[in-house]
């Protein structure tokens, strides 16, 4: 029993074989993949994956700025865009303005059109009225005289009450023929007149501001030719 424990204590003395030492190096080399023993490395070292990660960002990097840009270049085409349409907007709200000024001018100026043409005929029935009287009226005739002056009055009253509102006669004699503002009634060949002319008015026109509101009723000179 006795020899057996000094064996085994032997054993555990003894120093170590050349195959013994060599054992923890292949352990050791296996741990790190099989790593040549000139320490030279490999193609999966630690330095060329740090590498290609590096490149596989740079490319990330590179991808998202195209498409930064990509959209930047989109955002101020939208915005060009739209500041074109700002103004064209702008431009067209402005010209409504002036349209709704000019129309609403319009409408106050000529306003009283409608009433005017028949407070027209009023006027025309107390100018012929005037015109029936003979001048000078007669001494003794002194209610002819009376009358003769209140439809005068009368007569001038509504001129100044139609002149406030812009509307006022005119009578074309000697004038060109204007088919815009003159009515012609006949045509008669005259010898000191030259074709065209306003030779006889019949009735006096009236204008509303720069509109006709009743055109002149006239005779003109006929072209001989």
């Amino acid at each position: 029993m006795l020899a057996i424990t000094a064996l085994r204590r032997l054993t555990l003395r003894a120093p170590a074989t050349p195959a013994v030492l060599a054992a923890p190096s292949r352990a050791y080399s296996a741990r790190n993949g099989g790593a040549n023993t000139n320490g030279k490395g490999d193609s999966s070292s630690p330095d060329a994956a740090a590498e290609k990660r590096v490149t596989d960002d740079l490319d990330k990097v590179e991808h998202a700025a195209e498409d930064i840009v990509k959209q930047v270049v989109g955002l101020e085409a939208q915005v060009k865009e739209l500041k074109s349409a700002l103004t064209y907007g702008k431009a067209d709200f402005i010209n409504l303005q002036r349209r709704t000024e000019q129309e609403k001018a319009s409408m106050r100026d000529f306003a009283i059109q409608a009433f005017a043409s028949d407070l027209l005929s009023t006027v025309d029935i107390l100018t012929t009225a005037l015109s029936h009287v003979p001048q000078p009226v007669p001494a003794e005739a002194k209610d002819l005289a009376a009358l003769f002056s209140g439809v005068q009055m009368t007569r001038g009253e509504l001129l100044k009450t139609l002149a406030k509102h812009g509307v006022v006669p005119f009578n074309p004699l000697g004038e060109k023929f204007d088919p815009n503002k003159h009515e012609a009634l006949f045509q008669a060949p005259h010898d000191s007149k030259e074709p065209g002319t306003v030779m006889d008015c019949q009735k006096e026109g009236y204008m509303i501001k720069s509109r006709t509101l009743r055109p002149a009723q006239v005779g003109v000179v006929q072209d001989k030719s």
